[in-house]
């Protein structure tokens, strides 16, 4: 039981009960206990609606003349708090049928006494704080199952789906090869084929794991001063040999001084690796890509343009979410929809933000704004 004021509502039209019960409730001093008196149904369910209770004491004679549906009412607008009834001898039928509805205890009104009242009390209370940790153990399990539901997942994608794709690869990069005997135009063609699928699944699979791990990892990140015209080299560095044979430059345009911003270096160098083969993939060739750093106060911002095919409005409001991956003949969301998602987690957990800006012929823009040191 608690120290604390226990609240109590006793709904009845019997003024002798209610000053006996106050006087009884008064004696007991601990813990403390707080009565409050409502002498009709529809009072005591306006006052249940406006106040937080821990016990209600509700005398059964004022059930008389009522209707079933009051009474339901009355049940449901009190879940959550414990049900005491005190009933007259000829109505404990009704109070043990009230048991078996939610109702946690009865006491009849001619052998109800300051013991017997406080004992109900309390029990009642105890009952329901139980009945509360059984809900809060069967949550916490439930919780539990799923994260190992989810770990058995994660183990199937890497084990029976990852490894089995990456195997196919070098199967079918040999095939296409010849290393492995020759093969006429024909086949060469259908081999593509079913490695361009394989390629995709594979991407699609390391997305999610990708996600998983860092999701996984980042409770645990320890953030750092990041040097982000280093970082930022190192990704356009990365970047360039898909950039190579369709003529695509990168150019980068930084400031003389790039202010350092506090935060994990690889989590980072993901989300500018992201954006930068995104704005590869979308832009035609021969064209340029852009990467552009600009401070002011205490936040830098980080710009990432291409001049490839705009993205609608509607699509932008849904980048970011997970597992979203546009329509059919619309840009270069991702095939699981999980990459521009996992650098919208990262840039939060930086404090930072991630938006899109696409206007036809103009191009489009990923800005990422970072607080500084």
């Amino acid at each position: 039981m608690t120290s604390e004021s226990v609240k109590v509502l006793l709904i009845g039209n019997n003024k002798t009960d209610f000053v006996t019960i106050r006087r009884w409730l008064v004696e007991q001093s601990t813990p403390p206990y707080q009565l409050t008196w409502s002498q009709t149904l529809s009072d005591g369910m306006s006052v249940i609606k406006a106040n937080r209770f821990d016990v209600l004491l509700f005398d059964l004679s004022i059930a008389v003349g009522q209707s079933q549906r009051m009474i339901r009412q009355l049940w449901d607008d009190m879940v959550g708090a414990p049900i005491i009834i005190i009933c007259p001898p000829d109505s404990e039928m009704v109070a043990v049928e009230a048991l078996g509805k939610g109702v946690h205890d009865y006491v009849l009104q001619t052998v109800m006494d300051k013991d017997r009242l406080v004992r109900s009390i309390n029990f009642a209370i105890v009952k329901q704080q139980l009945k509360e940790a059984r809900k809060r153990n069967a949550h916490l399990e439930q919780q539990l199952e799923l994260a190992r539901l989810q770990e058995e997942f994660i183990s199937l994608l890497a084990n029976e789906v990852w490894l089995p794709l990456l195997g196919a690869r070098l199967v079918l990069e040999h095939l296409l090869e010849g290393s492995l005997g020759e093969v006429n135009q024909q086949q060469k063609v259908a081999i593509g084929q079913l490695n361009k699928g394989n390629e995709e699944l594979l991407s699609l699979t390391q997305e999610m794991l990708d996600v998983y791990t860092y999701d996984q990892s980042r409770s645990a990140t320890a953030f750092k001063e990041v040097d982000l015209r280093e970082m930022l080299s190192t990704c356009v560095d990365d970047v360039m040999p898909a950039t190579k044979y369709r003529g695509i430059k990168i150019v980068a345009d930084f400031p003389p001084v790039i202010p350092k911003v506090l935060g994990d270096a690889s989590g980072l160098k993901r989300v500018f690796t992201n954006l930068l083969e995104n704005a590869v993939k979308a832009s035609p060739n021969k064209e340029e890509v852009q990467l552009r750093v600009a401070s002011s106060g205490h936040e830098v911002k980080i710009f990432v343009t291409d001049k490839g095919r705009d993205i609608a409005d509607e699509d932008q409001a849904r980048l970011f979410k997970r597992f979203w991956n546009g329509e059919s003949g619309r840009r270069y969301i991702s095939k699981a929809g999980m990459h521009l998602y996992m650098c919208q987690r990262i840039v939060d957990l930086h404090k930072g933000s991630l938006t899109c800006s696409s206007k036809p012929t103009i191009g489009t823009t990923f800005i990422v704004t970072l607080p500084t040191l």
